[in-house]
């Protein structure tokens, strides 16, 4: 049985990490590059706009459990006696937490806060500014969900057959 949770675990924290992955992925690509080309006004309005439809909770359980479910996953592993196992869902629970969760926490989400105060009609002078940052930080964050999806990925395949 204790097996059996670890492996689920595994399971579920890799798919949320991959939720994760493909959502920055999908606004670096495709959304930010486009927002670009955007005037102030319009810009603030649909930025504005994503920040309240994102913030729903079917995106809070996705983004929560990414930062959660690897440490989870660790925990699991430890109390199955696999340390290596164990020790590398941790490494990939703290790079998450870092590179995405706690990024998000100091630089993406006061730039969000910022932003729902600004008018569209009278935009702030550093609006572009502000803009590059959050795709900045975006863009880390994008590259860091990606590399932990690919270690979890890789890692339940490599312990998959060996954990059961």
């Amino acid at each position: 049985m204790r097996h059996h949770t670890a492996f689920v675990l595994s399971l579920v924290a890799t798919c949320l990490l991959g939720i994760m992955a493909g959502f920055f992925y999908a606004f670096a690509i495709d959304v930010a590059p486009a927002m670009a080309n955007l005037d102030a006004s319009a810009y603030i309005t649909t930025q504005q706009w994503i920040n309240r439809v994102v913030r729903n909770a079917t995106f809070g359980a996705t983004y929560f459990g990414s930062a959660l479910l690897p440490l989870a996953a660790a925990l699991a592993a430890f109390w199955c006696s696999q340390r290596r196992v164990g020790l590398a869902w941790l490494a990939i629970g703290l790079v998450y937490f870092a590179g995405v969760f706690w990024l998000t926490r100091t630089v993406n989400v006061p730039i969000n806060d910022a932003l729902a105060t600004w008018q569209a009609a009278s935009p702030p002078s550093d609006w572009a500014h502000a803009r590059d940052n959050w795709n900045d930080a975006n863009l880390v964050r994008t590259w860091v969900a990606m590399a932990c999806f690919v270690a979890a990925v890789v890692l339940v395949a490599v312990t998959q057959g060996r954990t059961r």
